[in-house]
């Protein structure tokens, strides 16, 4: 009986094979990685003040004031002028002004019946020197030009 009873062994090692180490190393790696991505997006939302963006009147009236630098010929200066003015409504209304015809635009738009007498005027003559190859003057060109502006001015209010 005697031969039945053995002492007992000392602790055997237990190998790990390689690719579990290699999945705990790449484990602890991808946490780190995370950790400091989230922290810097926090450093980086904390520390920025947002840039408000420019209002359609902003943008308008920088684009007319552009325009009047420009020498630009009729039938160009009078399209581009007719593009800020629609742009403006677009962003100041939600109006699609720029995909309607001037008729089309007008009969939709729900403006004060001075604005669209002198929104009118503007784009009527804008569309007889864009289609009908008008040729205005200097200071017709000024002339719209200041109607643009105050159109703009006026309706942002």
């Amino acid at each position: 009986m005697e031969s039945d009873i053995r002492d007992i062994k000392g602790l055997v090692d237990v190998p790990y094979p390689w690719w579990v180490w290699a999945l705990l190393a790449f484990v602890v790696v991808a946490i780190g990685l995370i950790v400091w991505a989230i922290s810097r997006k926090k450093a980086a939302v904390i520390g920025e003040t947002p840039v408000p963006l420019p209002t359609p009147y902003v943008i308008a009236l920088a684009a007319l004031e552009r325009l009047r630098r420009e020498n630009l010929p009729v039938e160009e200066f009078y399209t581009r002028v007719a593009d800020i003015v629609r742009q403006f409504i677009e962003g100041q209304f939600g109006l699609r002004a720029p995909e309607r015809t001037t008729e089309e635009f007008l009969s939709e738009a729900k403006l004060p019946a001075a604005s669209m007498e002198l929104l009118g005027a503007f784009l009527q003559e804008a569309d007889l020197v864009k289609f009908a190859r008008h040729r205005p003057g200097t200071e017709d060109m000024d002339r719209a030009l200041g109607a643009a502006e105050k159109f703009v001015r006026e309706s942002a209010r």
